[in-house]
């Protein structure tokens, strides 16, 4: 397996199979055996309850970071083979992959048509996701096959748990993949200092609201599946938030709301294609 592939499995979260690849392609490497060692004995203490989530994730979170850096040690696969990020590596046109909130649509659609006025290829979850596609799988696979991700920011995309799994996707995908991450602002509310706080209050009332349906289910003896999930997601949004929104503050953002659409959408053009 490629180093490439190895870094796909772990943005995909594919933990266990890239630790195998890892260990088949340096089998000598005492570094790797120790996470792996590390990452099983973790997974026996999530299964057996002993350690907390929080603990449990900033555990995780280690040992992937100490993945990563160990994957970056082997060499570069060369030859004539299919690479393994998809994009425009062979000459193509460069593709984008827009990332939004469902409330935001309408700006969405236009961004798309400027840009494919342009020849470059847009992903559109309105129109590429098949129908009983999973959703996880297809954010992945797009933001993996694309050359960027081109992230709507506003109140409403920051208090979407899959937007925000998307940013973070993104943010691994751009340290390990050669991959651009571009944030177009609708709304500026994220640059208020008090942002977060208010923000971290409403998926509070989220996570309780999904708290007390839990407890109700369980009482009558039906199933939580679709409510964990759920509160999974939102959990780590809670945890990943102030993250997203200082990366967001730390770079150059594109203004295209109202009048500042069609300058804005130009230097996003200009950022696509160099």
């Amino acid at each position: 397996m490629t180093k490439q592939e190895i870094l796909d499995l772990i943005t995909e979260g594919e933990i266990a199979q890239a630790i195998k690849a890892l260990r088949q392609a340096m089998p000598n490497d005492n570094t790797i055996l120790n996470l792996a060692g590390q990452w099983n004995r973790l997974q026996k203490d999530i299964i057996n309850g002993i350690i907390s989530p929080d603990f449990a994730r900033l555990s995780q979170n280690q040992i992937v970071n100490n993945l990563i850096l160990a994957a970056e040690k082997m060499p570069n696969q060369t030859g004539t083979g299919s690479t393994a990020t998809g994009g425009s590596s062979s000459g193509g046109a460069k593709t984008v992959f827009i990332s939004y909130n469902h409330k935001d649509m309408a700006v969405a659609g236009q961004i798309k048509s400027f840009l494919e006025g342009r020849g470059i290829k847009v992903t559109i979850d309105s129109e590429a996701m098949k129908p009983g596609e999973d959703i996880k799988t297809f954010i992945n696979n797009c933001i993996r096959n694309a050359d960027v991700t081109l992230s709507l920011v506003s109140t409403n995309s920051l208090l979407s748990a899959w937007v925000g799994m998307e940013t973070i996707n993104t943010l691994v995908g751009e340290s390990i993949a050669d991959k651009k991450f571009i944030a177009c602002v609708v709304q500026s509310d994220f640059y208020d200092m008090s942002f977060v706080r208010t923000s971290i209050v409403a998926i509070d009332e989220r996570l309780a609201k999904l708290k007390e349906e839990i407890m109700f289910r369980v009482d009558n003896n039906l199933g939580i599946e679709d409510l964990q999930n759920e509160r999974t997601r939102n959990q780590s949004l809670k945890n990943d938030l102030p993250k997203i929104v200082a990366n967001l503050k730390d770079r150059l953002n594109v203004d295209i709301n109202g009048d500042n659409f069609k300058p804005g959408m130009e230097r996003i053009v200009k950022a696509i294609l160099s």
